[in-house]
């Protein structure tokens, strides 16, 4: 296991699944962990919990990582939370819309992990 003492680290989509995993060995390999959820609040601060509850530091951030809105306001929550540092960053979330093979969903797809890579560089680049 590494050590991560002292080492910011975000996952997007951490209420559930991969991300949840993901943010529970971060944390109990002593990074700071900000799990950020879209919908899942609950979820997200039962791992909150269960991290503080165990010695660790995590914040849950909600945002709407499917639009551009959210991107900007995930950006600032991390800001506000831990200023200009940002060690780890582990782009997990998910967007899943009903479509068929002739929509653009290659694009619609791209564009939101683009937003959020692009946004992140920005910021705290």
């Amino acid at each position: 296991m590494f050590d991560l003492a002292n080492k910011i680290a975000l996952v997007t989509g951490a209420s559930r699944g991969i991300g949840r995993a993901t943010t529970q060995s971060l944390a109990k390999a002593g990074a700071r962990v900000l799990i950020h959820y879209g919908h899942g609040r609950a979820e997200a601060d039962l791992l909150v919990a269960e991290i503080r509850a165990a010695g660790g530091y995590a914040d849950a951030l909600q945002a709407d990582l499917a639009t551009p809105e959210g991107v900007t306001s995930l950006s600032t929550q991390v800001r506000n939370a831990v200023g200009e540092r940002l060690d780890i960053l582990i782009s997990n979330a998910g967007i899943a819309k009903p479509a068929t093979i002739m929509d653009d969903t290659w694009k619609r797809g791209h564009h939101a992990k683009g937003l959020l890579g692009g946004c992140l560089q920005i910021d705290f680049g």
